[in-house]
């Protein structure tokens, strides 16, 4: 499945998933298809 075809609750369940394992925030956004600054202005860590 491309992950363009996963919904957004599915990105975050990713994103959240690699944060939990260690991973940096820009490559656990990359990895997720996720918007690297929306998703640290979310986070509150810019």
């Amino acid at each position: 499945m491309s992950i363009k075809n996963i919904k957004q609750t599915e990105k975050v369940k990713v994103l959240l998933r690699l944060l939990d394992n260690n991973e940096n925030v820009e490559t656990a956004c990359s990895k997720a298809g996720l918007d690297v600054i929306v998703t640290k202005k979310f986070l509150s860590l810019n």
